[in-house]
């Protein structure tokens, strides 16, 4: 790097965005630094970056997961080397070759991570939900409200808005039928696709913008150049490079210098839900509940001794009750969409045995929603609905299963008041395409959320919360 800003606007940025990243040399970093103690506009462009960054990390992408650590006696070392040799020796031949699918490699591509707003009203061409929620390249969605946050394993970063139809139809690439998108593409990425109904932009390492919608396309560089390609023939290829837009409408096309606002600007589309409850227990000592003031709303003890022990709640086969009530109700006139969020994490004993085991949202003492194990021997996850009426012993209840097993899950129920709609997302937040979906009682109000264990049912969890945004969908 030069003690001077570089005059090419690509280098500048580049530098920022490697600053942020954390990717320059001590030495590096200090350069820049002290460009934008020379320059007010360098600065200004950081903080803006800074911005970007921040809104995008708070749409909440999955952490990567949690390395186990394995602390074996040294006399075991040999044991256990010989045993994790064959289970790589089997791992790998799982791994290369899929028997549903006929001889031959396994793809494995990563997939794409998805973020809907929390009031995002969508749907998918799919004939039927998959069991484990996540969108594959080719699948496409519809969205008619709200907006959704992509990033492709190529490390591109987008964000669209509704109304739009789109599908992801490679790492690196994005179908874009209708609707306006945002694109952060990094320096590796370089190449990344955006096939619109007329054209493709094809990306060289920048940040744009796009819009169709009937025929009307716009293509808009923020930084760096794109190159647009017509599918009809006899246009040449284009490129535009930082403040052009090319505006297309019925087959007759424009270049333009333009300035200022862009197509979309992603921060206008930040949705703020209202936290009225929230608890986490990660770094929390061991201690009573009795003791324990959540982040967010209140702890009453129903029934039983529940603790806080190594960072989660104690599930120890007893009879525990522990209600977490809101910082204030919401109410049956708000027309909110409200979601629950919790990751489980693994109990002392088993998961799911006898009993019961979960959580419920609650009106007073009415309980409306229950998420939790299937109070029989098994190792899966069951959703049962009550609504209005509330639960009572012998009374009719609907009961969706979940095909998924295990303890450890990070789970996001979403309703809708407006019209009794809900949904069960695996991860926090709505990420991807829902698990399972259903109607219910419209107009439900809620004040608590309960975590509860019967007599052998074991439910442990690391965070908790419950959240509420205004429905902006008609």
């Amino acid at each position: 790097m030069t003690p001077h800003p570089p005059e090419d606007p690509f280098k500048l940025n580049r530098a920022l965005d490697q600053l942020i990243e954390g990717s320059l040399t001590a030495e590096e970093a200090q350069e820049v630094q002290a460009w934008m103690k020379e320059d007010p506009t360098i600065l200004s462009l950081y903080l803006d970056k800074m911005r970007m960054d921040s809104l995008l990390k708070d749409h909440a992408w999955p952490a990567k997961p949690k390395v186990a650590k394995w602390r074996v006696a040294p006399r075991q070392s040999l044991a256990w080397a010989a045993a994790a040799a064959v289970l790589i020796s089997a791992l790998a031949l799982l791994l290369r070759y899929d028997k549903s699918s006929g001889p031959g490699l396994v793809d494995r591509t990563p997939l794409p991570s998805i973020q809907f707003s929390a009031a995002s009203v969508f749907d998918t061409t799919l004939a039927r939900l998959p069991d484990d929620g996540r969108l594959q390249f080719g699948d496409g969605v519809i969205m008619n409200d709200g907006s959704v946050s992509i990033r492709l394993p190529s490390g591109v970063e987008a964000v669209l808005k509704s109304p739009s139809r789109f599908a992801i139809t490679g790492p690196n690439r994005l179908k874009l039928d209708e609707g306006a998108g945002w694109f952060r593409v990094p320096l590796a990425a370089k190449g990344f696709t955006v096939d619109l109904p007329e054209m493709e932009v094809v990306d060289l390492g920048t940040i744009f913008t796009v819009s169709v919608n009937e025929g009307d396309h716009q293509v808009q560089v923020e930084q760096g150049l794109v190159e647009v390609r017509q599918r009809q023939d006899g246009i040449p290829v284009q490129r535009l490079k930082v403040g052009e837009k090319l505006v297309r409408q019925a087959n007759q096309q424009t270049i333009q210098v333009v300035s200022g606002a862009s197509l979309l600007n992603p921060e206008a589309m930040t949705e703020k839900p209202e936290i009225v409850f929230q608890e986490s227990l990660a770094s929390v000592p061991d201690q009573s509940f009795a003791d324990r003031q959540p982040l967010k709303g209140t702890w009453t003890i129903l029934k039983g001794d529940p603790q806080v022990s190594k960072g989660r709640f104690a599930a120890k086969s007893s009879f525990t009750h522990l209600m977490g009530r809101f910082t204030r109700a919401i109410e049956p006139t708000e027309k909110a969409v409200i979601m629950v969020s919790f990751r489980s994490v693994s109990p002392m004993t088993l998961f799911h045995s006898k009993g019961f085991a979960g959580i419920s949202l609650f009106n007073g003492d009415g309980e409306m929603f229950f998420f939790g194990d299937k109070s029989r021997n098994s190792y899966s996850w069951e959703f049962l609905v009550y609504g209005k009426n509330y639960w009572r012993p012998g009374s009719p209840r609907r009961a969706y299963d979940l095909a998924i097993q295990g303890s450890e899950e990070t789970f996001t129920l979403r309703y809708r008041q407006r019209n009794g709609a809900f949904e069960i997302y695996r991860g926090w937040g709505v990420q991807g395409l829902p698990l399972l979906r259903g109607v219910t009682d419209p107009g439900l109000r809620f004040d608590g959320v309960r975590v509860a264990n019967g007599m052998g049912g074991d439910f442990s969890f690391e965070d908790l919360q419950v959240s509420v945004v205004k429905d902006t969908a008609e």
